[in-house]
């Protein structure tokens, strides 16, 4: 009986939550814009070669040299031997 008058008393603060305001649904522009506060853009020089990295920032330079090229939206490398194009 004890148990049954716990569960009952519990009751109304689960029905509180139930009735908590529904989840904004966010379209797909929104979504893509959604970083979550965190952007990040390096450039990394050696004396023979650079990097550059894009973590939810600014599009990388063009570069036709580079040996590797990876373009998402969310992360973006390239690398190339010779100068730093900027």
């Amino acid at each position: 009986m004890k148990k049954l008058l716990c569960g009952l008393a519990a009751l109304p603060f689960l029905a509180g939550i139930a009735l908590a305001d529904q989840p904004v649904q966010l379209n797909d522009k929104q979504m893509d814009k959604v970083t979550a506060g965190f952007t990040d853009f390096e450039t990394i020089r050696s004396n023979t070669s650079w990097t550059q990295v894009s973590i939810y920032s600014a599009d990388l330079t063009e570069c036709p040299a580079c040996y590797i090229q990876i373009d998402s939206r969310a992360f973006s490398v390239q690398s190339a031997f010779g100068p730093t194009p900027r």
